[in-house]
Formats: C-alpha cells, structure tokens, sequence
C-alpha cells in the first residue's frame, strides 16, 4: 500500500511539473545572444519595426562582447543592432521560437557570423562564400572612414574605382542568388541589400519580377516594391511631378509656371553648411547662363527655414524664387522627389521631362551648353 500511494504521488508530482513547465514556456518568445569583438561602450541599439511604428531597445554588453536579449514577437521580424555610437550596424532576424546567435566583429558586420534560423543560415552561407570581397570592401570602407576623421580626402578617392567595382561584383553574386532561390526570405534580404537604390531601379525590378512562393508574400518585398514604385516617379526620364508652393514674397509657385523654360530644381537647408558654401557657386552659374541668355529658371526649395530663417537680405543676391517648406526631410517635395541628401539639383526639360538627378551646381553651364548646342558666348 505504501509502495502504491508513493507511485501515485511520484506520478502526479511529475505531472505537475510537465503542466507548470509548458505553461510556462512562451510560444512567441526568442532570444538573439552574441559575442562580438571590437564593440565600444557598455550597450548597443536595436531597433525593429511592427505596423507603422518602431521600437528601440538598448542591450547592455560586457566588456568581453558578450550579450543576450529575449522578447517576444509574432511573425518573422528583421531587427537593426547598432554598436558604437551608432557607427557600425548589422541585422538579424527572429522569428517566435529561434535562438539566434551572432559572432564576429563589428568593424566587419558585413560578415558577422548569425546562426539560428532558416533565414539566418542562409545569409551566413551566402557570407562565408563572399567573405574575401565583403572583407575588401569593410576595409575600403573603413579607411574612408578614418581618412575622412583625419580630414584626408585624396586617400578615399584613391579607392572609389576599386570599392565601386567591388559592389558590382558582390551585386551580380546576389543576382545568381535570387535567381537560383526565388522563393527564399534571403533573397529578398539580399535584394534589399544589394538594389535598393535609385541608380538601380532596373535590377532591384528584374530581381523582384523572379521571387516567388513565401518571398513575395514577405512584407520587405511589398516596401520594395513600394520603393521601386516612388523612385520611378521622379526618376530621371520620367514627368517631373508637379508642386504649388508660396515663395518668401507669399506668392503662389507652381512648376507648371516654367513651362517651355528649362528648370533647375535646387534642393536645400538652412541648417546645411555645405548648401551656404555653394549658394555662390549657384549665384555665378545662375548669372552666367542669363549673360549667355539661357532658357532656364532657377528654383530652390528650402526645408528646415523655421529653425534657421532664411535671411531677409538674401533677395540681393539669389535673383530666383525660394520656396520655403516645413517637415523637414518628409517635407512634401522632399518626399515627392525622393531627396535624401542635400544640396541636390535635379534639371527638367521645357516640357517637364527630368533629365539629369543629382547634377553638380557647376556642371550646369556645361549641361546647357549640350542640351541647347550653343557656346559660350
């Protein structure tokens, strides 16, 4: 009888502890650990997005690079870790269950080795296949990086050629991916890595048009989608959109206005050093094609002129319209235009056709002189 009663307790005992330890394992909990070298400070940043909003979490990290971080999540999610002061970053994703673990170097976080998930494995492969080019590259880029600190830009031109054909060649590598596995989450990563540009709108369209099964239906590839969709916009070919804004004398501004004049579209800031450094250059070129009586117009649009207003005195020396607008980068030209650096001109056609994007304020005399077919006078 004893030997029976201690069964039955052994047995609900054990029964127990199987309720309580199901209970308490969480279906949608994963965990990102990692031991990285060369990280700075005592945490890092990661960040991922879940509808229209984005989280941050701040990690804490030892100071032999280790770390460990556990959430929950829902579906398959890509998550940003940014180390040293926000200088290097890499990303990972996670999905509910998988333990992703990273290891590597953050000077190098284009090959920092990421086990733990199906996604994950295979960026690792597509890593460890490339590491001698994505290695050449980190370092190119690495030197810029301390040239530019030291304020030595003959160096990092030096490598321009050589980093430029470095990315064509790891870009044609993650073509043959796409190619060869339509259907993975990595391909669309890479994708996303490789063609996410505004200079490579035909392959980022070539690569999408080849994905199928799950990796049309992940949600990166609807906002590449949607990205290829806004650039093509204002891409170079395409009808310059339109825009009505009020100029700082409070009159209404419309592109439509130039029709049959060739325009400049001068894209700036307040805030901008390097706009205020080429204010003159645009006022000498501005003056120079009027002296060649060029058909042309100038208009800058301005963001950023309710932290830092625009001189009252500048109608002396910028005989243009400036066309004040607000929200800063989301300002609606900005967006509409796909602005993402400044200064940044973009020449449009008499008839409203975008010729030339991104076009250096001192190649505009030469630009009009082939456009026109005229000399300098």
């Amino acid at each position: 009888m004893l030997k029976l009663n201690i069964a039955r307790f052994t047995g609900l005992t054990l029964l127990l502890v199987a309720i309580v330890t199901s209970c308490s394992k969480n279906p949608k909990e994963f965990k990102i650990t990692g031991k990285l070298d060369n990280v700075t400070g005592d945490h890092f940043f990661m960040s991922h997005e879940a509808g229209d909003s984005v989280f941050i979490d701040t990690v804490a990290i030892n100071a032999k690079g280790e770390f460990s971080f556990r959430s929950e999540i829902d579906t398959l999610t890509e998550f940003s870790l940014y180390f040293n002061k926000n200088t290097k970053s890499t990303f990972v994703l996670a999905d509910k269950g998988w333990k992703v673990e990273l290891k590597g170097d953050v000077l190098y976080p284009d090959i920092i080795d990421v086990k733990g998930g199906d996604v994950n494995d295979d960026l690792t492969s597509f890593k460890d296949k490339n590491k001698a080019l994505l290695k050449s590259r980190a370092d190119i880029l690495n030197t810029a990086e301390n040239n530019l600190k030291n304020k030595d830009s003959l160096v990092v031109k030096d490598y321009v050629v050589e980093l430029k054909n470095i990315n064509f060649e790891l870009s044609n590598i993650a073509a043959a991916y796409v190619k060869a596995n339509p259907d993975k989450i990595a391909s669309v990563m890479l994708i996303n890595t490789f063609f996410k540009d505004e200079t490579s709108i035909p392959r980022l369209d070539e690569n999408l048009s080849l994905l199928k099964g799950k990796a049309v239906d992940f949600p990166l590839t609807q906002e590449l989608k949607n990205f290829r969709d806004k650039i093509k916009l204002s891409a170079v070919n395409a009808y310059a959109p339109g825009f009505s804004l009020k100029s700082m004398q409070d009159k209404t501004v419309q592109l439509s206005d130039f029709r049959g004049k060739y325009v400049l579209l001068l894209f700036a800031a307040t805030t901008c050093d390097v706009c205020r450094d080429e204010k003159q250059d645009a006022v000498d070129v501005y003056n120079e094609l009027k002296k060649q009586k060029k058909n042309i117009e100038f208009v800058s649009i301005v963001k950023d002129s309710e932290q830092v207003p625009i001189a009252e005195n500048i109608g002396d020396t910028i005989k243009w319209n400036i066309l004040p607008v607000k929200g800063g980068w989301a300002a609606k030209p900005f967006d509409t235009y796909y602005i993402r650096e400044i200064p940044y001109n973009i020449l449009i056609s008499p008839t409203g056709i975008i010729l030339e994007r991104d076009l250096p304020i001192r190649a505009v005399l030469n630009k009009m002189e082939e456009l026109t077919g005229e000399k300098k006078k």
